[in-house]
């Protein structure tokens, strides 16, 4: 596994220049921002707008839906796993003894 690095990004989201700085991997740190620059272009293709604030706080808003989405079926799973292992627990005690 690479060691991460650090430094300036310059990346292109939504057709302006940031150098940004990153104590991380610089790769995650370009990926991240193309993804961004992806979502920005769908929220401004799916709102027909320009502005490019009205579309960060668009595709914000689904970036953040997507994340409280994510973390709910995260929860659901985690809840099915812990009874599943209790499950599993019960069969082994009873085998056991």
């Amino acid at each position: 596994m690479s060691k991460p690095q650090s430094g300036v990004v310059n990346v292109r989201i939504y057709d302006r220049e940031y150098a940004l700085r990153t104590s991380g991997d610089v790769e995650r740190m370009e990926f991240l921002c193309e993804q961004l620059d992806k979502r920005m272009r769908d929220a401004a293709d799916a709102s027909g707008s320009v502005d490019t604030l009205r579309v960060a706080i668009l595709a914000a808003l689904t970036l953040t839906d997507d994340l409280f989405r994510l973390q709910d079926e995260f929860r659901k799973l985690d809840e099915v796993v812990g009874r599943r292992s209790m499950e599993c627990v019960s069969m082994l005690d009873n085998f056991l003894h």
